[in-house]
C-alpha cells in the first residue's frame, strides 16, 4: 500500500509544546491554523486549516477578497497590543487566505476564508507544469515596501558536457484565422510623482571561466508561410529619444543593404525656426517655400553627420539653429545666410566642431558654384 486515507483535510493535528486557547492564531512555517478548541500543553489537538473565520484586525481598511496576512505582532483593534493580528499587508507577515468583507480601520474582526494550506503546497521547488485554468495565470512579486521580484531561471546541469535548461516565453497558437498570443516584455512604470520607468536588460550569458564565449543573442520576426510576408523588427519607433548600438571597437556587420531613409518635411519660414527647422538626424529634408527670402536651419550636429536637403516651391535661405556654425567658412544665421535654387539638391556634411560644407547640383546634374553664404 503506497498511500493511507487520514482525513479530509481540513484540520490537522497539532501538539503545542505550550496551551492553546480556542481562537488562537497558529503559524507553523507557511502554514496558518486557528484552534476551534482550547489544547492543552504537549496534548494532541487539531488546527482548522480552512473554513471561514472572524479573525482579530489592525487598525487598517481591508478590502473583500483581498489576500490577508496574519502578524504576529500586529496590534487589534480594541485588543493587547503587540497580542497578533490580521493585515492586509504582505511584508515579513504569513499568508492567510481572502477576506470574505470589506472591513474599515476602526473594525475589530475582517472574516477570513483560511487557504495557506493551498498555497504552502503550491510553493514547491520542482513541477512537472503549471497550468492555468482560469482566463489568465498571472505570476507577480511580493507587494510590499520593496515590490518582490520574479525570478525565472533554467536548471543546471548536473553532468559536464550538458547545457543548462532553456526557458522559452511563447505566446499561445491562434485559432484557425486568429493571430497568436503577443509577447510584451516591459520595465515596471514609474512611481506616480517622478519614479523613473525600470530598465529591461536581455543579455546573453557570460563565458563562465578561461576562455569561453558569451552567449548569444537573438532577436528576429517571425518567419513567413508560403507567400506570406516576414514579420516587420521595428526597433525605436515610437518613445524613444536615441538608439545606441556597438561601442568603440566593437565591428557591426551587416548581413544585407542598409539605407538611411529618414526623411522630414520642413517649411521655410521668416526666421528659420519651428517648422523651418531640419530636425536632427534627417537624412532627407524636402524644403517647401513661397518666397525666397524665407530661411531653413541646419541642427545641432556630430561631426560626420549629412543632410541632403531638396527645395522645392521657391527658393530659399540656408542658416543654422546654432550662433556658431559656419557654412563653407562664413558664419550663417544672424546676418548671413546661403542662398539655395529652386529644385535644386543640396548636401550638407558637418565636418568639424561648428563647420559645415555644403555643396548641390541643379534640376539637371549641373555642379552649382560657388556656394558662398552673404548678407542676409
Amino acid at each position: 500500500m503506497q498511500g493511507t486515507y487520514i482525513q479530509v483535510g481540513r484540520e490537522i493535528d497539532y501538539t503545542p509544546s505550550s496551551a492553546v486557547v480556542a481562537g488562537q492564531v497558529v503559524v507553523q512555517s507557511n502554514l496558518v491554523g486557528i484552534a476551534k478548541e482550547a489544547i492543552a500543553a504537549d496534548t494532541q489537538g487539531t488546527l482548522a486549516i480552512a473554513g471561514i473565520f472572524d479573525v482579530v484586525q489592525a487598525a487598517e481598511a481591508i478590502t473583500v477578497g483581498s489576500a490577508v496576512y496574519w502578524d504576529d505582532n500586529g496590534s487589534p483593534v480594541g485588543g493587547v497590543a503587540l497580542s497578533g493580528a490580521a493585515t492586509a499587508t504582505a511584508s515579513e507577515n504569513t499568508f492567510m487566505g481572502f477576506a470574505q468583507e470589506t472591513t474599515e480601520n476602526t473594525d475589530t474582526v475582517v472574516r477570513v476564508a483560511l487557504r495557506s494550506a493551498e498555497v504552502a503546497a503550491a510553493s514547491v521547488a520542482t513541477a512537472t507544469s503549471i497550468t492555468g485554468t482560469a482566463a489568465t495565470l498571472p505570476i507577480a512579486g511580493l507587494e510590499a515596501a520593496q515590490g518582490g521580484a520574479v525570478s525565472v531561471t533554467g536548471g543546471a546541469s548536473s553532468t559536464a558536457d550538458n547545457a543548462g535548461g532553456a526557458i522559452a516565453v511563447t505566446g499561445g497558437v491562434g485559432g484557425a484565422t486568429g493571430a497568436g498570443g503577443a509577447v510584451t516584455i516591459a520595465g515596471g512604470a514609474g512611481g506616480s510623482t517622478s519614479g523613473t520607468g525600470g530598465a529591461v536588460t536581455i543579455a546573453g550569458g557570460s563565458g563562465s571561466a578561461g576562455d569561453a564565449d558569451g552567449g548569444a543573442l537573438t532577436i528576429r520576426a517571425g518567419n513567413a508561410n508560403g507567400s506570406g510576408t516576414d514579420g516587420v523588427l521595428s526597433i525605436g519607433t515610437s518613445n524613444t529619444s536615441a538608439i545606441n548600438v556597438g561601442a568603440a571597437g566593437v565591428v557591426t556587420a551587416f548581413a544585407g543593404p542598409v539605407q538611411n531613409r529618414s526623411t522630414a518635411a520642413v517649411t521655410a519660414t521668416v526666421d528659420g525656426d519651428t517648422d523651418g527647422l531640419i530636425p536632427a538626424g534627417t537624412s532627407l529634408a524636402i524644403v517647401t517655400s513661397d518666397l525666397a527670402t524665407k530661411q531653413i536651419s541646419l541642427p545641432a550636429a556630430s561631426v560626420g553627420d549629412e543632410i541632403e536637403i531638396y527645395v522645392t516651391g521657391a527658393a530659399c535661405e540656408l542658416i543654422s539653429a546654432v550662433t556658431e556654425h559656419t557654412v563653407n567658412n562664413v558664419q550663417v544665421g544672424e546676418t548671413n545666410a546661403l542662398a539655395l535654387v529652386q529644385d535644386s539638391l543640396y548636401r550638407a556634411k558637418y565636418v568639424a566642431t561648428n563647420k559645415w560644407i555644403v555643396t548641390g547640383v541643379n534640376k539637371l546634374g549641373v555642379v552649382e558654384t560657388p556656394l558662398t553664404p552673404d548678407a542676409l
